[in-house]
């Protein structure tokens, strides 16, 4: 007797947590797009400082061959 007494007793907190659960599982989609959508938002960022820095490269490069086509003078150093 006191064994079904225990056992009733457990079914209603077994179906709390069941409710806690379920209810973490439905916000869990729309976490996961705001994580998403932010990390997208990162992505764009750095894809924008990769390109900028590739221009920068680009720019140091040219300055850098044009500076070596310079002509040296014979007995100048500097």
């Amino acid at each position: 007797m006191h064994q079904g007494a225990t056992a009733q007793n457990l079914t209603p907190q077994v179906a709390q947590h069941m409710a806690e659960a379920n209810a973490a599982l439905k916000d869990a989609p729309a976490r996961a797009k705001d994580e998403l959508a932010a990390e997208r938002e990162r992505v764009r960022a750095l894809v924008r400082a990769a390109a900028e820095l590739s221009l920068e490269l680009d720019q140091a490069h040219e300055e850098l061959a044009a500076a070596q086509q310079v002509t040296r003078l014979p007995g100048v150093q500097g």
